[in-house]
């Protein structure tokens, strides 16, 4: 999987910033070793001078190798890109036994649940979480969490752009832990796992993540659908408790836990990432074990069961009484495919363009 030439900093603002491609995942700030990327307006921009290690490049989850190409590498399967929704072990629906986290996470509460796990039973150091609240305006920021009432005050689903890689980098320089639960969409995944596997990855940062956790994500969207969209539909932002995207509907919900607003995702099209829209991944196809809730009745978790670590995980929770889980059904199992091969469609479609 080498790369063809060199590719520094200026052929990443030429062919995914500029084209207005970057997700804003944080990557290539957290790997550039002379801490010349920063960010300005939610986009990397160069602020030193370059050493031309290449590093930034070959991290960024819209650069090659694919997420095909790595899944062979990953998995070891040379038709690793036949189905839409990934290699898998398993796929099950789900729900943490705990109220406490159902009642504050998102659909089921199983992401929540396996990183308060994976703290209280000491097999990882730290966690990676996006918080968002009322006091920052609902803009969510990358944090590290080392105990699992921290993990539950950032549970809860934020759709707007997050870029986690920071707080990936943040427990690996900042407080040297090297066994990190690591949590992202599908673009944030594939960059640590270009870190793991491809030959200029950052092997060290990116194997400090011991767990990757991934989340369905059909689209991400700009900070101005919490700015602009929801006061322009009346909402107070220091009355919202948390948001969710459900049955192709977006909601807000209230202090109270009273809906505040539903609109149909479709009417958030102008606020999406057109990163996003090139993405042809919405499992996380990458990931040790990939949850969201399409497939899944309302309160509960789709849960993708991958790699063997991610199974032992996931089998644990379960006997251990943190999450309950069935097979999911034939009918849920054709829905999320459906969806899967819909994203995968409009990506390669939108890429052509």
């Amino acid at each position: 999987m080498a790369g063809k030439g060199l590719k520094v900093f200026g052929h990443l603002l030429r062919d995914v910033v500029k084209p207005d491609l970057c997700t804003f995942c944080g990557a290539c700030v957290t790997v550039c070793p002379v801490r010349v990327i920063d960010v300005k307006n939610d986009r990397p921009v160069l602020t030193g001078r370059c050493i031309l290690c290449q590093l930034c490049y070959n991290q960024c989850p819209k650069t090659e190798p694919s997420v095909d190409e790595l899944e062979k590498v990953f998995f070891g399967l040379e038709g690793s890109g036949e189905s839409p929704i990934g290699p898998y072990k398993a796929v099950y629906t789900a729900e943490a036994t705990d109220e406490k986290i159902r009642s504050r996470a998102a659909s089921g509460g199983v992401v929540t649940a396996l990183l308060k796990f994976l703290l209280e039973e000491g097999m990882v150091d730290c966690a990676t979480v996006a918080v968002a609240d009322v006091e920052t305006g609902w803009k969510p920021r990358p944090e590290v969490v080392f105990t699992g009432d921290d993990v539950l005050k950032a549970a809860g689903s934020k759709y707007t752009y997050c870029p986690m890689l920071l707080a990936l980098g943040s427990a690996y320089f900042e407080y040297a832990r090297d066994r990190v639960a690591f949590v992202g969409t599908p673009c944030q995944v594939t960059a640590v796992r270009k870190m793991q596997l491809a030959d200029m990855g950052y092997r060290k940062l990116g194997l400090a993540a011991k767990y990757v956790i991934g989340l369905f994500c059909m689209e991400n969207f700009d900070y101005s659908l919490i700015t602009e969209f929801l006061p322009s539909k009346g909402v107070d932002l220091k009355s919202v408790s948390k948001f969710d995207i459900s049955g192709g509907a977006f909601k807000v919900y209230g202090s109270d836990g009273k809906e505040l607003l539903l609109v149909k995702v479709k009417e958030l099209e102008k606020y999406s990432r057109k990163g996003c829209m090139v993405c042809p991944d919405l499992t996380a196809e990458l990931a040790d074990i990939s949850v969201g809730n399409i497939g899944s009745s309302k309160g509960m978790s789709t849960v993708i069961v991958r790699t063997s670590k991610g199974e032992e995980l996931f089998n644990k929770a379960v006997e251990k009484g943190i999450l309950r889980a069935e097979k999911i059904s034939d009918k849920g199992l054709k829905l999320l495919l459906r969806i899967a091969e819909r994203k995968r469609k409009r990506g390669l479609k939108m890429k052509s363009v």
